[in-house]
């Protein structure tokens, strides 16, 4: 089943795509002038944030990672690690923020880990998404076969993984001094050059996924709007150093967006898939009870389904009735015409018998060869015989000419009914009654029908 996610963008995709990018922009346009803007104080709101990045990212980390194993398609592969990179800085640098969980963050973290954290982690995610288009021009096509799938694996979303770790130990014990002009309470940029690099490997990242991708598929619309939102989260923190103001509460939001939006994707394209899955699953199942030449039930239906009906029957203390089918002279038709005129034939006549079942509950299933059996639930005899006779007539009226002394194809009919609840039997012993029903017409003189009112 193909990968949505790297299939063509409908135009409504690329619309809705479009649509929300200018949204994220026009957010950016009204809350940039007023960054500095204060608003009331949560203290919880950075922690959340930052567990929210930290879950997102883990989920789109392990949805491209199970997609990769799918596909084998390396672009997925790296982006995958993308999102695990992003997992693990964010993590680290809520743990090195100062006053979270200590005084001075964890892990011994002095007075700029957290900020140095916050840069890796937003200059790091543009710079693998970068690779990961590269990686995309270096392996074009919709996948590749890659050896030993498990090091790909764990080469593409490991690495970036261990990177972030090392870059957490470089971050707490090698003595950096600040990154940039910033107050270390806050943990977050406040101009500077480091800003602008970040800010334009996000710009970066947008033009290379553009040129590589040129937006035609759902990952490309969606990827772009990823990178769009970080811009944004990195531009509004480079705007506003000052905890609770307006600059701060909205690139915190696209901090959580960057991630969100990829993972509403994938769970969408999930969703398709097992919607297409159920339905892929419902007509092999309706396949697999179908007779491949006639379209009706097949032998397996039959002997499954009359066996409930059966049971059914016992216990509602309903009579049952079974007609029994047969094709006069069948083997001269096939000698005469040929097999493929033979089995054109047979197909004609199901479908004149199935016209004949038109009850809830009423179905007619190939029996094997020439012969086909009619269940009629909660049918007495009188009513299945007069069924039986109108599928003799069915036949009849369609006029299959026949080198036999009628000139023209008929059916012998055999039918039994169960009467008695006490004496109902085994569903077995009803076919045998319908079928001696049924030789007992054709010894008779074919093209009629035989009727046996209860088994033995």
């Amino acid at each position: 089943m193909d990968s949505l996610l790297i299939g063509p963008a409908t135009r409504k995709q690329a619309v809705f795509a479009g649509t929300f990018a200018s949204l994220v922009l026009l957010t950016f346009v009204i809350a940039g002038p007023r960054a500095h803007q204060t608003l009331p104080a949560i203290t919880s709101f950075m922690p959340m944030c930052a567990l929210t990045v930290f879950t997102m990212s883990g989920i789109a980390a392990f949805l491209l990672g199970a997609r990769f194993a799918v596909t084998q398609q390396p672009m997925i592969g790296a982006l995958g690690g993308a999102y695990a990179f992003t997992a693990i800085t964010v993590a680290l640098q809520l743990l090195m923020f100062p006053g979270i969980f200590t005084r001075t963050g964890l892990f011994g973290a002095g007075a700029y880990s957290a900020a140095w954290m916050w840069v890796f982690w937003h200059a790091g995610f543009p710079l693998l998404v970068i690779v990961a288009a590269l990686i995309r021009d270096r392996f074009p096509g919709k996948s590749i076969e890659l050896p030993h799938i498990d090091f790909w694996t764990w080469a593409l979303i490991g690495v970036p993984t261990a990177l972030a770790v090392a870059l957490g130990v470089l971050a707490v014990y090698a003595d950096l001094s600040a990154p940039f002009h910033m107050a270390p309470e806050t943990g977050v940029l406040s101009g500077g050059r480091t800003a602008v690099v970040i800010c334009s490997l996000d710009v970066l990242a947008i033009v290379v996924v553009l040129i590589k991708g040129r937006l035609r598929t759902v990952l490309d619309l969606w990827i772009t709007i990823a990178l769009l939102a970080s811009f944004v989260d990195a531009t509004l923190n480079l705007l506003s150093i000052v905890q609770f103001t307006l600059g701060w509460y909205v690139a915190r939001v696209f901090s959580m967006l960057a991630p969100g939006v990829l993972v509403c994707v994938l769970v969408w394209e999930v969703t398709v898939l097992y919607r297409k899955l159920s339905e892929a699953h419902t007509t092999l199942l309706h396949t697999s009870i179908r007779d491949a030449l006639t379209r009706v039930y097949n032998r397996s239906y039959f002997d499954d389904q009359f066996r409930r009906e059966f049971e059914r029957a016992t216990r509602n203390r309903q009579p049952l009735s079974l007609v029994m089918v047969d094709v006069d002279n069948f083997k001269d038709y096939n000698d005469a015409f040929g097999h493929l005129r033979g089995d054109a034939c047979l197909r004609v006549i199901a479908d004149a018998l199935a016209g004949t079942a038109r009850r809830p509950g009423d179905f007619v299933a190939r029996y094997g060869g020439e012969e086909f059996a009619l269940v009629l639930p909660d049918t007495g005899l009188s009513e299945a015989s007069a069924i039986a006779e109108q599928a003799r007539l069915a036949v009849m009226d369609l006029r299959l000419t026949a080198p036999i002394p009628a000139g023209q194809i008929t059916i012998s009919a055999g039918c039994a009914t169960t009467i008695d609840p006490n004496t109902l039997g085994t569903p077995s012993a009803l076919v045998h009654a319908a079928d001696a029903a049924l030789y007992d017409a054709k010894r008779a003189g074919r093209n009629r029908v035989q009727s046996v009112t209860s088994l033995p």
